[in-house]
């Protein structure tokens, strides 16, 4: 068996990918293997890949028929992965290999899963800084299963988290809360995240906001039952005011306006909404589970046997 799989996902990452090699290599041991996923790259990362993998056949690569998002790719490497330690990361290099060492110490030393956490991020914009501190405090307030805050998907963990992790067949993937559900011995490492050197984040503000609604809708059913209560207290308000009207209509009180009927209508229209709303996306949740479509389609692998 393999001692070290490291699983990087990569995205339109060319310019990374041999910087990226040199420094996974230079801080694993000797028998380790490399498991790039490209993503449905659309630029040369497949190329630089696989000019590597032709003078190291430690260096594999899955290559996806499309993009089908970082989680999924993530769990495509999951499933080719040999190693009895595995650790996943990204592949712009602001999860630095140099904290591989310390990862590999406390899985020897009994742990199960260690986390690593950005303590700070180099050169984040403050918009950016706020957004993600927002989306942890949301996701931990909604979810049944902690998240821990500037967590991502840089960690490392022996083999028996990852046959647990592939016991799961959910097709809506949100790892972090998987890999916080499964339990087991876990510790929390952090790290200085340096700025990105080459391109740009493909983690946009719109694909942040779908990621926290997925964590929430993937392990709570909090925000149903917030939406029952809120509907709850709103409908007991609308009677204890039928119950003014009608009073105030018998004893000649009434007022004729229309602010407070645009008000109501408002009000009362803006909550059945947001009450549908998220009920849509917990039918769509059961939709996409019931499709049982693949999560992901391999186009080409390199250095991966068949049988595997």
């Amino acid at each position: 068996m393999t001692e070290l799989s490291v699983i990087v996902p990569v995205f339109n990452e060319a310019e990374s990918i041999v910087p990226l090699y040199t420094e996974i290599e230079k801080y694993c041991p000797k028998n380790f293997e490399l498991i790039w996923v490209d993503d449905g790259s659309t630029d040369t990362t497949f190329t630089q890949v696989q000019l590597i993998a032709n003078s190291d056949n430690r260096v594999k690569c899955v290559s996806l028929s499309r993009n089908f998002g970082h989680q999924n790719a993530l769990r495509a490497g999951l499933n080719y992965a040999t190693g009895k330690n595995i650790i996943t990361m990204d592949g712009d290099l602001q999860h630095p290999p140099s904290l591989i060492p310390l990862l590999l110490d406390n899985l020897s030393n009994g742990y199960d899963i260690v986390l690593a956490q950005r303590k700070k991020t180099v050169a984040i914009s403050p918009l950016k800084r706020f957004f993600s501190a927002s989306f942890y405090k949301f996701i931990n307030l909604i979810s049944d299963v902690p998240i821990e805050e500037n967590v991502s998907d840089f960690r490392g963990f022996n083999r028996k988290v990852l046959n647990a992790i592939k016991e799961f067949e959910e097709r809506d993937l949100f790892l972090r809360g998987l890999f916080s559900w499964v339990g087991f011995k876990k510790i929390i490492v952090q790290f200085e995240a340096p700025s990105r050197k080459f391109g740009k984040s493909k983690y946009s503000y719109i694909q942040m906001f779908r990621l926290a609604l997925k964590g929430t809708t993937s392990f709570s059913f909090k925000p149903l039952r917030i939406s029952i209560l809120i509907g709850s207290i709103v409908s007991l308000f609308a009677f204890s005011f039928a119950v003014y009207a009608l009073f105030s209509h018998f004893n000649g009180k009434t007022v004729t306006g229309w602010t407070s009927i645009i008000i109501a209508v408002m009000l009362f229209g803006g909550i059945q909404l947001l009450a549908i709303g998220l009920l849509g996306e917990y039918i769509a949740g059961m939709f996409t589970e019931v499709k049982k479509r693949p999560i992901f389609l391999i186009k080409e692998k390199i250095n991966i046997h068949n049988d595997q």
